[in-house]
């Protein structure tokens, strides 16, 4: 018998589908927040891999909390499929003045779906002119569809310091994926889902002209990373981004690594991101990345594109039925006139 490896959705523009990356990141940011993500993978390999996935969250500040909701859809090769919906919840911390710290939960029901029409077995393989399609197979998968319930958690520490009284704004968070190891084998085989851990980490350098020193900075350089370890997979991103309200710009390296097998490649990605209406009512982000892949199946696969929208609304708010409640007043990470990256 052979075993198959397999690893979760990953995205490129992790930093536009917060929720995914880290629960703890639902409702860091004030008002309400929707994000959409696209991503198509390996588009010249027959069936691919297309991932779609939503989330909302909204922030209370006078909860001191978040809450969210997220759903996404896997489709591997046409064949294999993955929905996931869940929900999350985030309580944040005031350290300081300049600091929060964000502990975030997320509860999820899973459906995995099969299509056996689109596999091919060996017994449909003949010796001498290869696959025969219209040949049934006697092979049987005792399940079609697999359900199950996961948990995910996770925390966030947002910070500022000043570098020569310019502040440096800062995001670090670890999360854990799949804390409840669920069964997800289609021939009632065991097979447990193993748990991921993501370190994840940013932060926005302000860039001052002599002209603007006085007034706030719109040019940023963004230094990020990230780390997925889940079984023996390593996920390595690293790289940079570069702000000028209303544009912004990144390039990022990727490393997998399995064992002793290494894949790498290049992220370029890039968007626009707009403040709308009165008072910057509402933002809207529209981002775009691509990888070129220099090592294993995706140097023919002519790479991995993905599409992002984001949209905040600053004035909705969830309001404690305590009127004599005091809001949390929460660190702003970035500060006005930046692309919020984070």
């Amino acid at each position: 018998m052979m075993k198959g490896y397999a690893q979760d959705p990953s995205f490129a523009q992790f930093l536009n589908f917060r929720q995914y990356l880290n629960p703890a990141l639902t409702g860091s940011e004030k008002g309400l927040n929707v994000a959409m993500i696209y991503k198509n993978q390996w588009f010249y390999v027959p069936g691919g891999f297309n991932t779609y996935g939503i989330a909302a969250d909204v922030q209370s500040s006078r909860l001191s909390s978040g809450i969210g909701i997220i759903a996404y859809r896997d489709v591997e090769a046409k064949a294999l499929t993955r929905n996931y919906v869940g929900a999350s919840y985030a309580y944040i911390v005031r350290l300081s003045k300049n600091a929060n710290l964000h502990f975030g939960i997320r509860a999820a029901f899973v459906n995995n779906g099969l299509d056996r029409t689109k596999l091919l077995f060996s017994d449909q393989i003949d010796p001498e002119i290869g696959a025969s399609g219209g040949t049934p197979s006697i092979t049987t998968i005792p399940n079609r569809t697999v359900n199950y319930f996961d948990l995910d958690a996770g925390t966030v520490m947002r910070f500022r310091f000043d570098i020569n009284d310019r502040p440096v704004h800062n995001s670090i968070g670890f999360a854990v994926s799949h804390l409840t190891r669920p069964d997800e084998s289609f021939l009632n085989i065991e097979s447990k889902i193993p748990m991921r851990f993501t370190l994840h980490y940013g932060s926005m350098f302000p860039i001052y002209s002599k002209r603007m020193y006085n007034r706030d900075p719109m040019f940023y350089i963004s230094p990020v990373f990230k780390f997925d370890y889940q079984s023996k997979l390593r996920v390595y991103n690293a790289g940079f981004y570069t702000t000028f309200k209303p544009i912004y710009t990144g390039i990022m390296y990727q490393l997998n690594k399995y064992r002793f097998d290494n894949t790498h490649g290049l992220i370029i990605l890039g968007g626009i991101d707009w403040d709308l209406g009165y008072d910057e009512m509402m933002t809207l982000n529209i981002g775009y990345s691509y990888q070129i892949d220099f090592s294993g199946v995706g140097t023919k696969s002519r790479g991995q594109h993905e599409i992002t929208l984001r949209m905040n609304f600053n004035n909705v708010a969830i309001k404690n039925p305590k009127k004599k409640a005091k809001a949390i007043d929460c660190y702003s990470f970035p500060g006005r006139k930046a692309v919020k990256i984070f």
